[in-house]
């Protein structure tokens, strides 16, 4: 998504084209299909209803709050929502959490902290809007109003990863697939809508070069998910949400550094190096 701003692309019709390559792939990977009335008889499909708008939900979300809060308080609030998936481990799933895994789970967020809230670039706000964003990240205080979209994200981010794990749970079969391809369905649909709504407004103007942005995202999309539902079958959430934020985090962080000659500062190097710790403790067996 940072490449967009380089090759100028529409950000909502690539999103959209991202739902179009992710459900394609999704569902070349099947291994079986539903029929109408066995998809809307599975468990999981009122979920996966809402767990598809929850995706692109989120997205808009995070757009607003970049234009409204800054670019460092949304992607802290993302981030760190995933208390929300962590708690639910412990008292909708009746998972267990020794006292070591409980460090490791508050060191990761004094990484995540380190990582996101020193290190950001004032061009990442167009990867959410195509209007340039007021930028507070350096701020020493947002209007009380502004912090409300940050705690929507917080909850809303959070809500996402829960809907995840309950539709993994409703689905007894062993391929995935089709489920995750149906959910990124019910996104691109929300996505075509959101482009036809530009469209008519004259907020944007169709261009197919888009889909190129598209289809990279969109592959990546769906294996990303995919696996991420793969892995709920192997690990508690306790487990899983903390380690997998961190790793998105540090990746990120490294890659910008790497890739896009973002500057790193001695706060997101410690952060990163508690972030090793903190993986370590969490995984760590009695």
């Amino acid at each position: 998504m940072r490449l967009f701003e380089r090759f100028r692309l529409d950000n909502h019709q690539a999103l959209m084209w991202n739902y179009v390559f992710a459900t394609t792939t999704g569902f070349l990977m099947c291994k079986q299909f539903d029929t109408v009335p066995q998809l809307v008889a599975e468990p999981w499909f009122g979920l996966s209803l809402v767990t598809g708008f929850w995706f692109i939900f989120t997205y808009l979300l995070m757009a607003a709050s970049t234009q409204r809060s800054g670019v460092t308080v949304t992607s802290l609030s993302s981030k760190l929502s995933v208390v929300l998936p962590t708690l639910a481990g412990v008292v909708l799933f009746h998972e267990t959490l020794g006292l070591v895994p409980v460090l490791g789970i508050v060191l990761a967020l004094v990484a995540l902290v380190l990582v996101v809230g020193d290190k950001a670039s004032p061009h990442i706000d167009s990867k959410f809007a195509q209007a340039p964003a007021r930028n507070d990240m350096h701020s020493e205080a947002l209007p009380r109003k502004n912090w409300l979209l940050p705690i929507l994200i917080f909850f809303g981010t959070g809500t996402g990863d829960i809907l995840m794990k309950l539709t993994e749970q409703r689905n007894a079969s062993d391929d995935m697939g089709f489920m995750i391809a149906f959910i990124y369905l019910i996104a691109m649909l929300f996505g075509l809508v959101l482009v036809s709504f530009d469209l008519i407004r004259g907020k944007s103007k169709w261009a197919w070069k888009n889909a190129l942005g598209g289809i990279c995202l969109g592959v990546i999309n769906f294996f990303s998910t995919y696996f991420v539902y793969k892995s709920m079958r192997l690990f508690d959430n306790v487990v899983l949400f903390p380690v997998y934020n961190i790793g998105v985090v540090c990746l990120t962080a490294l890659a910008g550094w790497l890739l896009f000659k973002e500057k790193l500062t001695w706060k997101n190097y410690l952060g990163l190096a508690i972030a090793i710790i903190a993986v370590l403790l969490i995984t760590a067996k009695p």
